[in-house]
């Protein structure tokens, strides 16, 4: 190997370990912040409530009903038949 190519490869290295030290010591940084950051559960739950002013929702019988589908809508559901010959043609995307 020439001198050349040697500090051709020396450079190229060094390039490299000097970004993998940068970006090392960046990510450090960052959690470093992102640590500081960090609040308690119950601070959190008190700065959720403080900005959540939506009421509770008041759910009424009718609200609790299952809605059933139509005769329309029952037409267009897949039987357990074709999704069992689609599953075991590969044909469907199960």
């Amino acid at each position: 190997m020439t001198t050349k190519q040697k500090l051709t490869l020396a450079l190229i290295s060094s390039v490299f370990v000097g970004t993998y030290a940068t970006i090392f010591i960046y990510q450090r940084i960052q959690r470093a912040k992102a640590d500081a950051s960090v609040v308690s559960e119950n601070e959190a739950l008190k700065i959720l409530n403080d900005v959540s002013n939506t009421p509770e929702p008041d759910f009424t019988e009718e609200d609790t009903k299952p809605i059933l589908p139509n005769d329309e809508v029952v037409e267009n559901y897949i039987s357990e038949q074709q999704i069992q010959f689609e599953i075991e043609t590969g044909m469907g995307d199960y």
